[in-house]
């Protein structure tokens, strides 16, 4: 997606007003979570960036935090949007989607643009977003750094997002309605309002190794196939955290605006889904931030490393 230099800010003023006018529209990872995940990538590149590259993000955090949305508020209005946060690799086969091929002129011949767009873009989208940033680092070119790693950041957190993988996102395929919401939005909101990052258990380890990435779209495919995995267990943790819960203690049907009705679950069920999800969301942010500051880096450098002290 090419935009020109001289309209970034009027882009960026319209998505301001959406995200206003359109508040009540649902939302993925959630507004706060998305935020946050920016924030604990800027932290993390603290020790792999000199001082001047690592001050550039520090200097910008609060665009770069506040915009983590953008993406989100341009699915309102921009219906070629949407597919871009997700990849339904149910549909290509069976794990490990071995016939899903990674190159997207592979994978489009094979299955032709429209179907993939059907099915979602994520992967692709993050490389062509990382090559659009590694070229504003080349340029140097301040808004265009910073509309690119913005947006990248989105997709990357989106990417590692169970419910982002498969065609079953919002377990309407198995009367589970809204678990897409209730996991990644709600249990955020609920639970990690104080969150500060901890040190990753070894069993995720294997997951965050920081470093530049040789691929972006195969490493991308890898994360949605990560996050594909652990679709089973969130959807089998909503349906225990409901046993024993009926009528009030369970949800409640709520109308908002327009008549729009809406369930609302108890704190009772939040209780137990977190315990059944035993860390999952925490362990999935905080790979997202890990993974969307090895994307802003490998941009970098990639770009040359450039001096970002004058911009």
């Amino acid at each position: 997606m090419k935009i020109k230099h001289q309209r970034l800010p009027i882009i960026i003023f319209i998505f301001a007003f959406l995200l206003m006018s359109f508040s009540f529209l649902p939302v993925v990872w959630g507004f706060w979570a998305h935020k946050q995940i920016h924030r604990l990538a800027i932290n993390r590149l603290e020790n792999v960036m000199p001082a001047s590259a690592f001050n550039f993000f520090r200097k910008h955090e609060k665009f770069l935090i506040e915009h983590a949305v953008d993406p989100d508020d341009r699915r309102r209005i921009d219906p070629t949007e949407g597919p871009q946060h997700y990849i339904d690799l149910d549909r290509f086969g069976k794990f490990p989607f071995p016939d899903l091929p990674v190159r997207w002129e592979d994978a489009k011949q094979k299955y032709g643009e429209d179907s993939l767009r059907a099915n979602g873009l994520v992967p692709w989208r993050i490389s062509n977003f990382t090559d659009s940033l590694t070229l504003a680092f080349q340029k140097k070119d301040l808004e265009r750094i910073l509309f690119f790693a913005a947006n990248v950041g989105h997709y990357v957190a989106d990417c590692n997002v169970p419910l982002h993988a498969t065609e079953n996102y919002d377990g309407q395929l198995t009367g589970q309605n809204g678990i897409h919401g209730r996991w990644e939005s709600e249990y955020p909101e609920r639970f990690m309002r104080h969150y500060e990052a901890r040190p990753l258990p070894d069993s995720l380890l294997q997951y965050t190794s920081f470093k530049e990435i040789e691929n972006i779209t195969e490493e991308s495919m890898k994360w949605a196939r990560e996050s594909f995995l652990l679709c089973s267990p969130v959807l089998k943790g909503d349906l225990a955290a409901q046993k024993g819960l009926s009528g009030d203690s369970l949800k409640k049907i709520v109308t908002g605006r327009e008549g729009r009705k809406r369930e609302i679950y108890s704190p009772f069920y939040y209780e137990h889904f977190k315990g059944e999800m035993n860390g999952m969301v925490e362990s999935r942010f905080e790979i997202s931030a890990e993974r969307v500051a090895m994307i802003w880096f490998t941009a970098w450098v990639r770009a040359g490393k450039p001096d970002l002290s004058n911009l």
